[in-house]
């Protein structure tokens, strides 16, 4: 799936409604234990963006053939945690 928003309706919050329902659905399904996604390296917006959300960089791809340039940065959000146990429900819980 790609994720985006053409330029001149960023910063509108469409971004943020797109992505906050995506989460919303994973999360209701239950059986997700992280969501992943790929960022191009030079892309600092989105990765600023979805940094806001609990994304994190955990990997640099090299040779990324469908984008240019050819690298691209891996961001996982934890849904679970090991146990199985929302992530989310424990920042709550404190």
């Amino acid at each position: 799936m790609i994720l985006g928003c053409l330029a001149p309706y960023r910063r509108l919050g469409i971004g943020t409604k797109m992505l906050n329902h995506i989460l919303n659905i994973c999360e209701k399904d239950g059986t997700f234990d992280s969501i992943y996604l790929h960022i191009q390296i030079s892309n600092e917006s989105a990765i600023d963006f979805y940094g806001k959300f609990g994304f994190e960089n955990i990997e640099t791809k090299k040779d990324c053939k469908r984008i240019e340039p050819a690298e691209s940065h891996v961001l996982q959000k934890k849904l679970k945690d090991p146990s199985g146990q929302n992530v989310d429900a424990q920042k709550t819980d404190k």
